[in-house]
């Protein structure tokens, strides 16, 4: 079968404020038509990047992108889509408050000469092309009661209404089920017997086994390795990502959790006027990793951020060493020993037009070993800096480097290292190694289980349900606000159990 697609010495420097990073060095990639081709990398090895430039988002300094044999040129996503190349990013862009429909045929609305939208002829063409795609969906419904596995299918919809033979999944399965992924996989299937190629971003070395027919491995913005996956084995694609040879292995061992540290009882929480969490309860005791498993937008996000401070509560109580927190601050939640590590590391959890050093200290400046008088000790600054950037093996040339210049994994351990302190008692952890490279998930997870051996009591929110499993002492799952499974024993947890009970299948 001949190369379909075909990305000749692709590269592409950045400059930010005098940082130079070659984020592609002469990358070539190939697919061949009506293929399921795995892309994968470490954080900053050029993946996102190069899938970038194939739909227009970016531009290249140097090489080609050929389609059967023709050079093309997409300078944007409209030159990529015209090509017939479609992009499912990992943030999705839908409009919360229109419906299916409406999303799909946003700004290219079926109307008659008056420019009146004929609902009628959008409402069979999306009838058609849910046939021929497999998907099961209610195209009237708005995207904010979709799940996000749901939301997900609007998204291919909508490239696939745009007439695009080339698909680009960009982390398809970070934040969906196990059944979720399933479905996913036997729609990608489908789409690959009409003829679709689709290109498939994702950590997961495993998926990439089950679903492509062929990977790429980038590393350090070039090229790898490629070959058949039937003839690669999980050691093999491990290897090519890192360099070297790699063990991961999770060391998890039996312990008896000690004093609780953290408790909720009767906890009642509204958002807007839709009570989103309705009478939850459940302790952390020191020494253990307690998971928060459901599909997003179930109720666990409120709870954390009540617990961090963030948010206020109708009515229950959230104590730490049993004492009442209801009424301090975040800054005051802090002191007493609870730390957070956000889910939107980009937005929330850091800041990303300043600099490492700025964003490591800043629940720490105020402080008097630091600041005198509204004076900042610059030079005492800088070596609580210098310390902790070696301590977590940040990847930068400078403390002084600005966020936004970091991979995602750097990111984390920037937060990483803010948020764990000698002091901490409670660490809430939200998707901690959502979207990493493997290396970086191994770190994560060596951080948080020596958190644990030091009995210190972890919060996890995980929608990756082989990190839950491989991590936690206990899970507890959510559907609509409430409580559907206390999971106390490690020995019998059941990725299919699990999903069924976020669903709402079990309760």
């Amino acid at each position: 079968m001949k190369n379909y697609l075909k990305m000749v010495d692709i590269s592409k420097t950045y400059d930010t404020h005098g940082n130079i990073v070659r984020a592609l060095k002469g990358a070539n990639f190939s697919v061949k038509r009506g293929t399921v081709h795995g892309l994968l990398g470490e954080n900053g090895a050029g993946k996102s990047t190069l899938m970038k430039i194939l739909f227009g988002l970016e531009k290249k300094d140097s090489g080609k992108i050929c389609l059967d044999n023709q050079e093309v040129k997409t300078k944007n996503p409209c030159d990529a889509f015209n090509y017939g190349i479609g992009m499912v990013q990992q943030h999705f862009s839908l409009i919360e408050d229109f419906t299916v429909i409406e999303n799909i045929f946003l700004n290219i609305e079926i109307d008659n000469r008056i420019g009146l939208v004929m609902r009628e002829h959008e409402e069979l063409a999306i009838k058609k092309l849910l046939q021929e795609s497999g998907f099961i969906i209610d195209s009237s419904k708005k995207i904010c009661e979709l799940s996000m596995g749901q939301r997900q299918k609007v998204e291919i919809l909508r490239i696939l209404h745009r007439g695009a033979d080339i698909l680009i999944l960009d982390e398809p399965t970070s934040v969906l089920t196990e059944q979720e992924i399933r479905d996913l996989f036997r729609v990608v299937r489908k789409l690959k017997e009409r003829g679709k190629t689709i290109i498939f971003i994702t950590h997961k070395v495993e998926e990439v086994l089950e679903i492509c027919d062929e990977v790429t491995i980038l590393r350090k913005g070039e090229t790898a390795g490629t070959g058949e996956t039937k003839k690669l084995d999980k050691k093999q694609i491990v290897q090519m990502i890192v360099g070297a040879p790699f063990l991961f292995e999770i060391k998890h061992r039996k312990h008896e959790a000690k004093e609780v540290l953290l408790s909720i009882k009767d906890l009642h929480i509204k958002k807007g006027d839709i009570e989103t969490v309705k009478g939850v309860s459940f302790d952390v005791r020191a020494g253990e990793i307690v998971a928060i498993a459901g599909v997003s937008g179930n109720g666990q996000q409120e709870i954390v951020e009540a617990i961090f401070g963030l948010r206020n509560y109708l009515d229950g109580q959230i104590l730490v060493e049993s004492k009442n927190i209801r009424g301090l601050s975040p800054r005051e939640r802090r002191k007493i020993g609870i730390n957070y590590i956000p889910e939107d590391r980009l937005n929330v959890g850091s800041c990303m037009d300043a600099t490492i050093m700025e964003n490591l200290i800043i629940d720490k400046y105020y402080e008097r070993s630091f600041s005198n008088n509204g004076c900042l000790n610059i030079n005492k600054l800088e070596q609580f800096s210098t310390k902790l950037v070696n301590k977590y093996e940040v990847k930068t040339p400078s403390i002084n480097n600005y966020v936004r210049n970091l991979s995602g994994g750097n990111i984390q351990r920037v937060i990483i290292a803010r948020e764990i302190k000698p002091e901490t008692k409670v660490l809430i952890a939200c998707e901690p190694a959502m979207g990493l490279d493997i290396r970086s998930v191994k770190y994560v997870y060596d951080v948080l289980l020596n958190l644990r051996e030091a009995q210190k009591a972890i919060l996890l929110l995980a929608s990756d349900l082989d990190e839950v499993i491989s991590l936690v002492d206990r899970i507890i799952v959510m559907y609509k606000g409430k409580i559907t499974a206390y999971m106390n024993n490690p020995e019998l947890f059941n990725k299919k159990e699990i999903g069924e009970y976020m669903l709402g299948i079990k309760t």
